[in-house]
């Protein structure tokens, strides 16, 4: 808990702000309390989402599916206001510790405490998805740790969310890492999504880490869709349970009442957390049995007046996406062409081009047959090496697929084309070589061409950049696949998979 900033409103709706809990996608989170005492936590929009009418109408619609969700592992919407200056929502306070940062403090659960959090977090699925809602967001910052088991939180935000200002600025809502495959290259999201992400959440209760490791945003979106999940570090008796959370096709996994009857009855013991957890869990409540009726005056004046909210304009900005409360700007991806390469390549052929001309010389006392061939070898070997070697020549291409759009450049000069111009972007192959292609808005003006046939017309669209044409297949083929996982993350809304 943290003070209330002094540009905080002292009441929203019917409840007093008593302190300030963090900042989330949707905005910022206040501590405070009911006419009759009852301590509740108030989420209020961003003023970007407020001014968005798309934005109030899919919040409205989540709330009021939201507050049909029961169960005893989530934390129950109690008010809400779609149309007030700024929208806002209350929940029940839940008095624990995330379980991001209980891990973070205190270390992986024990496999008992595992199993109780499985239990309970498949059983708050269960009521979400009942209610017609995907949660969409599981990950370890959304999963509360009380005394009495865990609580799931934010469910449905994340819907209400889509399409709104923030991400039509370019911001994206997601943990990369807790992610499913189909939300990564933008399939259709359903509830055996958040049964992949409660797998995910499971790997790190029980080791510290994601599934997939860490690193850039990039590497751990293309881990999820291409690669297996690191389960060395799970204890035995633990993967049985995780693996079919984690297959990659969403119909194979298990619902998460199946999960239930997986799990079996719970441990007949006490309590569920750790000592050094509980005790974190038992200060919360001493201190918030300690907050005052309500907040202390702010003296304010010395204080400057508060700035006036800024106006987001259509210019995307970067992505803000936030891996357990931590804000981490990716820089994007780069693909460069290489001369090295070429010119290997090159020197190959040139190579067997004068093998197969020693072979074809009448001196060599060949048999004809194998002379004619030599001759034919000769001239393909050399055509190719003369192809590569112009290619050699030619300045290299450099292509960032990032937050702010997709940049070619030659080294001297670079062409950035935003994702608010793009109207679609594939990869697609011309005469059986890939290249990325991209189509514009119909305001748009067609970039010049950087050389290496960049920007050129193409079935109505504009190929980029060609895709490591002078690697060899298999390093070509894996070049394809990471440039679609950076199209899918970065530009999910004009990716086309096909």
């Amino acid at each position: 808990m943290q003070p209330l900033p002094p540009n905080a409103p002292s009441r929203i709706g019917d409840y007093t702000l008593l302190a300030a809990l963090g900042r989330g996608a949707m905005g910022s989170v206040y501590l405070a309390r009911s006419r009759g005492g009852r301590p509740i936590a108030v989420k209020v929009a961003r003023p970007e989402l407020a001014d968005n009418p798309e934005f109030r109408e899919r919040f409205r619609r989540e709330v009021e599916m939201a507050r049909a969700v029961g169960g005893f592992w989530t934390a129950t919407v109690v008010d809400a206001d779609p149309d007030a200056e700024r929208p806002w929502m209350a929940t029940e306070y839940i008095a624990g510790l995330s379980l991001h940062q209980a891990v973070l403090d205190h270390g992986p659960l024990p496999e008992r405490a595992v199993r109780r959090l499985a239990a309970g977090l498949a059983e708050a699925l269960v009521a979400i998805h009942g209610a017609g809602l995907v949660h969409r967001d599981l990950k370890p910052s959304n999963v509360l740790l009380a005394d009495d088991g865990p609580r799931v939180i934010d469910f449905g935000i994340a819907r209400a969310l889509e399409h709104s200002a923030l991400t039509e600025a370019g911001i994206v809502f997601g943990t990369p890492g807790y992610l499913s495959p189909e939300q990564v290259v933008g399939q259709k999201i359903t509830t055996q999504s958040d049964v992949f992400a409660l797998g995910s959440v499971l790997v790190y209760a029980a080791t510290g880490g994601g599934p997939f490791g860490e690193g850039a945003t990039s590497a751990l979106v293309y881990r999820v869709v291409h690669q297996e999940p690191d389960l060395s570090n799970v204890p035995p008796s633990l993967v049985p349970l995780i693996v079919p959370c984690l297959v990659r096709e969403p119909a194979h996994r298990p619902t998460p009442a199946r999960l239930l009857e997986l799990i079996g009855p719970p441990s007949a013991e006490p309590s569920w957390l750790p000592a050094r957890i509980r005790t974190v869990v038992e200060q919360r409540h001493t201190e918030l049995g300690n907050l005052p009726a309500k907040p202390p005056t702010r003296v304010m004046v010395d204080d400057p007046p508060p700035k006036p909210p800024t106006l987001v304009t259509p210019v995307p900005a970067p992505v803000r996406i936030d891996p357990e409360h931590k804000e981490v700007r990716p820089t994007g991806v780069r693909f460069k062409t290489s001369r090295v390469v070429g010119a290997s390549w090159a020197c190959a052929n040139l190579a067997a081009a004068l093998v197969t001309a020693a072979i074809a010389d009448k001196n060599a006392g060949a048999p004809d047959a194998v002379r004619l061939a030599a001759f034919i070898g000769f001239v393909l070997f050399a055509l190719a090496a003369v192809r590569l070697l112009i290619g050699v020549a030619r300045s290299p291409l450099t292509v960032d697929v990032g937050p702010d759009g997709v940049t070619l450049s030659n080294g001297s000069e670079s062409r950035r084309l935003p994702w608010y111009a793009i109207s679609r972007v594939k990869v697609e192959s011309h005469h059986a070589r890939p290249w990325l292609v991209v189509w514009l808005v119909s305001a748009a003006k067609t970039p010049e061409s950087l050389g290496r046939g960049s920007f050129t017309k193409h079935k109505g669209g504009l190929r980029v950049y060609p895709i490591s044409h002078e690697r060899y297949r298999k390093r070509r083929d894996r070049d394809v696949v990471e440039l679609r996982s950076a199209l899918a993350w970065y530009g999910s809304s004009v990716y086309d998979p096909r």
